[in-house]
């Protein structure tokens, strides 16, 4: 798969406008009691509200920066596992691309899988669910990315054609045009069969909503961007304005700035237990 978004100059994606309007964008904020002690002592990854949170988001932009240009010590570190991206139209560039790049440079396979009427192009597509094989040449998705610019990314698979029992993790990404596809039946029933498998599931920003609409965070702890927060407050979910969210098999974000944190309980829950196979 080819994303076609503008990768050539890392600096144009993540350094200047980028990072400073990320930087300037607040959280909602949440009664410091409701903030549970989740992340390992010394972690980057923060897990409380405090007076300091300017200072706070400052750390966060410069490790995220130090996390966009980390190198590869080991290309075959994730030799095995496979990984689905779960996404539609409207999805946030940066959300999409950081995380399967991180991902397929240390070795792991991963599908950028969507709902089969949501990918503009495709013709043709082959195989019944769960026969593993790829569409045909032409099916994209529209990606928004957070400078404004819109573009397009290529898909892997279509969601019927999936079982979530065949990945090792699913994690979702944000999605910049609010778009509710996901939330339809067949992306709630992944999800499940996923949960059921006990797959580790990860979504950051409004991606939670995905979650909620499958009816995963009932009873759960959950973060997100601001509006997420709001509506993860009225829910049955258990809103917390943290950085990173683990609860059970669920883990979820709130931006760009906790990327680093998010990958890094990723790759950890991989590790865990051994890969299914090349």
């Amino acid at each position: 798969m080819t994303l076609r978004i503008g990768m050539s100059s890392r600096i144009r994606w993540f350094a200047g406008p980028l990072a400073l309007c990320m930087l300037g964008a607040g959280h909602a904020k949440l009664p410091p009691s409701e903030v549970p002690a989740f992340g390992s002592p010394g972690s980057s990854v923060s897990t409380t509200t405090s007076p300091g949170r300017q200072s706070q988001e400052a750390s966060a932009h410069s490790d995220l920066l130090r996390f966009l240009f980390l190198s590869v010590e080991d290309p075959n570190l994730l030799r095995g596992y496979r990984v689905a991206i779960l996404a539609t139209d409207g999805v946030d560039g940066f959300d999409l691309a950081i995380p399967r790049r991180f991902l397929t440079e240390r070795g792991a396979l991963v599908h950028v899988i969507v709902p089969r009427a949501k990918a503009a192009g495709a013709a043709g597509a082959l195989g019944a669910a769960g026969s593993g094989l790829a569409v045909k040449p032409g099916a994209q998705i529209s990606v928004l990315n957070p400078s404004g610019e819109q573009d397009v990314a290529d898909v892997d698979r279509y969601l019927d054609q999936v079982r979530a029992r065949d990945y090792d993790a699913v994690y979702l990404p944000g999605n910049l045009a609010l778009s509710r596809e996901l939330e339809a039946p067949a992306s709630a029933t992944f999800l499940q069969q996923a949960m059921r498998a006990g797959t580790p599931t990860f979504a950051t920003g409004n991606a939670a909503l995905v979650l909620l609409a499958a009816g995963l965070l009932d009873n759960r702890r959950a973060t997100g961007d601001a509006p997420t927060l709001q509506r993860l407050t009225a829910s049955s979910a258990y809103a917390t304005d943290a950085a990173l969210v683990i609860d059970g098999p669920i883990y979820t974000s709130r931006d760009a700035f906790d990327m680093p944190g998010l990958m890094e309980r990723l790759i950890g829950r991989l590790l865990a237990r051994p890969a299914q196979g090349d």
